[in-house]
């Protein structure tokens, strides 16, 4: 288990969080060579507790000590004891990952290109792309008052962040609407601002919501009300205001295609923490291509190796264009491994082996 403290605490519409848990998976070949992965449940995601994944890895490592596993292909036995932890599985699948990547002597999104997205891609007509060497990344804003939220926006800005984000729903609509019209005069116009509301309205809110957040030009607002309800987000996505983003509603690939298929999202946010693993990711990531939806890969506050399984999807992706939640640098007071930075509005990926960390 590791215990990481936020530098500063982050506020969503679920409360205030100081720290943050999650369980470090290694797994070891014959040669020496480990993978890692990261079971990291959030509130919202509808995963298991933290407990509930230790408990689950733990069984499962007993399960396939000294087995012969490939990423992609855990054993049936293995994959019946994670069919309610998502989040064990995503650390069991993204440890495989990092392992092979590690075996074939290449970085994981190289490996992943080869192995998930040109398969994809060349079954839907789609030419192949090389992974990203610096993926385009958003930055996360997160002062509370609205004169420190202008001074980080300004700050972001010249950096050379692209994108930004921002928290909404955890207080008054005239709260959220200082804080947006700050963000954006710190900003300035052009630069692309997101909101997340993290399910916190009903519907009727979220409708005056985004009628009154709409004059300050959000790219998207991600996931205004609870998940669960596809039809609801359709029409706030008919209201023409600001396009509309899924989260916490795509907890599994049917859930995607429900979002896709009903028309109710603009955009798919996609965390690999949640979906069981980067392959899982990258296969709902190809279905909202097919769908029109654009993708964007975020992490869900993990440590170094979470947030560098996300970074590696994302250039495995290789949207040149979109702008990825990704950077954790200076998110903890300490991390477990060099976490993910940002220079100029982009993070770069490491060519060495695997993620490129090690622990």
């Amino acid at each position: 288990m590791a215990r990481l403290e936020f530098a500063r605490p982050v506020f969503t519409s679920h409360g205030e969080f100081t720290s943050r848990g999650s369980v470090i998976l290694a797994l070891e070949d014959l040669e020496g060579r480990c993978g890692y992965g990261e079971a990291a449940p959030w509130p919202g995601f509808g995963t298991e507790s933290e407990a509930q994944a230790l408990a689950a890895l733990e069984d499962v490592a007993e399960l396939l000590a000294g087995a012969d596993v490939e990423p992609g292909e855990c054993p049936v036995v293995a994959a019946s004891r994670l069919g309610n932890a998502p989040a064990a599985r995503a650390a069991l699948e993204g440890a495989l990952w990092d392992l092979a990547a590690r075996r074939a002597g290449r970085s994981l999104a190289a490996h992943l290109v080869e192995s998930c997205v040109a398969p994809l891609a060349r079954r839907d007509g789609v030419a192949d792309r090389a992974a990203l060497g610096e993926v385009p990344v958003s930055a996360l804003l997160i002062e509370r008052s609205p004169d420190a939220l202008r001074r980080e926006a300004a700050s972001v800005r010249a950096a050379g962040y692209r994108a930004a984000k921002m928290k909404l729903g955890g207080g008054s609509l005239d709260e959220d609407c200082a804080r947006a019209r700050a963000a954006r005069e710190g900003l300035g116009e052009g630069f692309r601002l997101r909101g997340d509301a993290n399910g916190a309205w009903t519907e009727s809110d979220a409708r005056q919501a985004l009628q009154s957040l709409a004059e300050f030009g959000f790219e998207y607002l991600e996931q205004p009300v609870a998940p669960g309800d596809e039809m609801a987000l359709a029409r706030l996505r008919r209201l023409g205001l600001v396009r509309i983003a899924a989260d916490e509603s795509v907890a599994t690939g049917r859930d995607a295609r429900r979002l896709v298929e009903s028309g109710a999202v603009d955009v798919l946010v996609l965390k690999p923490a949640m979906l069981g693993g980067p392959a899982r990711a990258l296969e709902i990531a190809n279905l909202a291509r097919r769908s029109g939806c654009d993708v964007v890969f975020s992490h869900a506050f993990e440590s170094a190796v979470g947030a560098r399984h996300a970074l590696h999807c994302a250039a495995a992706w290789a949207d040149p264009v979109a702008c990825h939640g990704l950077c954790t640098a200076g998110l903890f007071v300490n991390d477990i491994a060099e976490p993910v930075a940002c220079r100029k509005g982009v993070a770069v990926v490491a060519s060495s082996p695997g993620l490129g960390i090690t622990l």
